[in-house]
């Protein structure tokens, strides 16, 4: 009897065992994105790449339960009854898979009164129409370097009034990206009425620790200095940036008059109205020291600051925007994914710690099942999310 049965369950012709042995696969699969979607995990391992792949492309999970339910019909028609066996349960936690981020991203979205569309989150489309100038140099260093950005007009309806300006600082672990990177942001920006200066700045091997945000101070510089040429407000000058260029802003605004991180150009200190600050890390030492993908952050890291917190603890300290915090610190928003595998969420507690400490007024937004470089994905749920935050935020301090 026992035996019979065991005969009907064993694959039986190539088809049989093709799917059984694709079911095996999609079962390892599922489990290691299963875990990787609820448990933040090293972005340079199997588990994290698949994780960050499902959290990044709304379409992944949805591509693969569709080829579930295509394998169960088959294996229910050619009566596979070990890949059934599997199937069924697959397809039931791929629903549950798609579903569930969805769910939570919808009530994060309700609990801060966002409304948000399911229909963009899978079909949003945008394209770049705004015109732009290139490679306008805003500073030479001593050692010959041109310092270059990209500047987008505010919206044509403003042309005639000062604009306020948004400065943005490219991420790139602090070792490479460029001015390039999120074209669609800069578009956003400008048709909200900001002009925008999207910069460039030295990096390793070229640059020394403390170049990249001398850089960085050599923009805001320039930008108050040629403020009559484009048109824009100097007392309205916000700095963003996303993840090392989230770092850096957030450093180059909370340092300005620090006589120790200096403009690398000969430009004027001036105070920033806000900083904006997408995913990037506010303590250098703690951020070194516990991160979910140590591999690749404490490499960027030792190229950046040319060694560990041990080697150099001084620059460590000198290079974490959390020890400038004071009176008069601008406002600050963050915006962090709780499934960020580089930047965990305790550097965003950090920062709101310090900030609320020194009465500065700030926001905090932690989106759920959001991975490092989220809002790359235009439409999704979190990203609608962000940028209705952001709006919010920019015109309220910049009326």
């Amino acid at each position: 009897m026992e035996q019979k049965q065991l005969t009907l369950w064993r694959p039986k012709g190539f088809l049989q065992w093709l799917l059984t042995g694709i079911s095996v696969v999609l079962t390892l699969l599922t489990a290691m994105i299963t875990y990787a979607i609820f448990h933040t995990t090293n972005i340079l391992s199997v588990i994290g790449f698949l994780g960050t792949l499902a959290l990044y492309s709304p379409w992944f999970l949805l591509i693969l339960t569709f080829f579930i339910i295509v394998l169960l019909i088959l294996a229910l028609w050619k009566k596979a009854k070990i890949a059934q066996f599997m199937l069924i349960p697959l397809l039931i936690i791929n629903v549950f898979l798609n579903v569930e981020p969805i769910m939570e991203m919808k009530n994060y979205a309700k609990k801060e009164n966002v409304q948000v569309s399911l229909y963009s989150h899978f079909f949003y489309k945008t394209e770049i129409s705004s015109k732009f100038t290139k490679d306008i140099v805003y500073g030479k260093t001593t050692d010959g370097v041109e310092l270059k950005l990209d500047m987008w007009p505010a919206n044509e309806k403003l042309k005639n009034t000062r604009t306020p300006a948004v400065i943005k600082v490219h991420g790139g672990g602090w070792v490479e990206g460029s001015k390039a990177s999120a074209p669609y942001l800069n578009q956003w920006l400008s048709e909200l009425g900001f002009t925008v200066f999207d910069i460039d700045y030295r990096m390793p091997p070229q640059a020394g620790w403390k170049d990249e945000v001398a850089d960085v101070k050599s923009a805001i510089g320039w930008v108050v200095e040629y403020a009559d040429t484009y048109k824009i407000d100097p007392k309205k000058i916000n700095l963003m940036g996303d993840s090392a260029g989230g770092n850096l802003a957030m450093l180059a605004a909370y340092s300005i008059g620090d006589t120790t991180l200096l403009p690398s150009t000969n430009v004027p200190s001036v105070p920033i109205n806000t900083v904006i600050n997408f995913y990037g890390p506010s303590d250098m030492t703690k951020f070194y020291e516990n991160n979910p993908s140590p591999g690749y952050v404490q490499n960027v890291m030792k190229e950046y600051i040319r060694g560990t917190p041990s080697q150099f603890p001084d620059r460590y300290q000198k290079l974490s925007p959390i020890n400038y915090i004071g009176e008069h610190t601008p406002p600050t928003i963050m915006f962090l994914g709780t499934s960020d595998s580089l930047v965990p969420t305790e550097q965003a507690k950090i920062l709101g710690k310090e900030l609320s400490m020194n009465h500065v007024p700030h926001e905090i937004y932690y989106l759920p099942k959001a991975e490092h470089v989220y809002d790359g994905v235009l439409g999704s749920l979190n990203t609608q999310i962000t940028f209705e935050k952001l709006k919010t935020f920019l015109q309220k301090y910049n009326k």
